[in-house]
This record gives structure tokens, sequence and C-alpha cells, in this order.
């Protein structure tokens, strides 16, 4: 199935409605929140939702999300790729109360107004996907604090051999 144009505001409780679906992409620098843990805005997310309505009634949005993404590597602070992938099930409904109605397995998107950005459901979903730590392979980096410590031990051997306080010892009587 081709990528059909992905609209920036959805009424999802319509889409449910009328069993609606999703392709597309979305590009990664437009979304704020999820750009402040990435080491920059490039990348696309492939996004494919399905909406509709479940036998007990319940709004639905189901699907995946896969993204490549740049992130710091936690060791050497370089920018790294990551393969970010996520299933998609959210049950769609306007309140808390309604929320905790939920059949398992679902969890709330709470719309208090429609039309909504389709970003948000993307950015959140791929946020809670993200690996809460990055790292490369240990031989592809090199760590920075140890780069530092190393650096810290240096200078400071150097501090040592050339006291400037060392003159004042030749004074005293």
């Amino acid at each position: 199935m081709q990528d059909q144009h992905l609209p920036t505001l959805i009424a999802p409780f319509k889409l449910a409605r009328q069993g609606q679906t999703l392709h597309g992409v979305v590009s990664v620098d437009g979304l704020e929140r999820l750009a402040t843990v990435l080491s920059d805005g490039k990348g696309l997310i492939d996004v494919s939702l399905q909406f509709g309505k479940d036998q007990q009634g319940s709004n639905f949005v189901r699907g995946h999300l896969s993204a490549k993404v740049n992130m710091a590597c936690q060791r050497c602070m370089k920018p790294m790729s990551v393969d970010v992938e996520t299933d998609v099930s959210l049950g769609i409904v306007a309140s808390e109360e309604r929320a905790m109605q939920l059949p398992e397995g679902l969890e709330a998107l709470i719309v208090e107004e429609e039309p909504m950005a389709l970003a948000r459901i993307v950015e959140d979903e791929l946020i809670l996907a993200l690996p809460i730590v990055t790292l490369h392979e240990n031989r592809d980096c090199e760590p920075v604090l140890e780069k530092l410590q190393a650096e810290a031990e240096r200078i400071e051997q150097t501090e040592q051999k050339t006291n400037p306080f060392a003159a004042l010892s030749d004074l005293k009587l």
C-alpha cells in the first residue's frame, strides 16, 4: 500500500467511527518534545494507524511506528543512529473517568477537543519507545569520562612539578 499524505490535525472519534487507516511519514524535526532527547532533528517516522471500534464499543487506534533517529551515545557523547519501533494500542476517550473503563490492553488517549494534532500521538508513543540508555559498541567509541580523568591527572602532575610556591621555601629562615 502506498503512503498517503498524513493530515496535521485529526478527529480521532470521527476516524474511529469511519474505521479509517492512516499511512505515511512524519518528520522528526517538527516534534519539539522528541527533539529534546535527540542529538538532531533529522529523521522520518513511518506511521501506520488503524482507527476503529471494538466489540465493546470502545474507540481505538492501533498501529505501528518506526523511525531511525540520532541520539547521543552515553559513553562518548557522540551522535549515533538508533532504530526505534513500537506498536500503538490506544483507547480513544474524552475523560479520565472513561479512561478507567477501557478494556485491558488499551492505554488511554484522552481527547478533550477535536481536532487534535496527529503529532501528539506519534510523539508520545515514540518517546516512550526510545531506549533509556544509548551506547555504541565498545569498539566504536572512546569514553568521555576516561578521557577527562586522564586529562585531569596529567594537569595535576604538571602542577605538582611546577609548584609556584617552591621559591618561597628558599626564603624561609
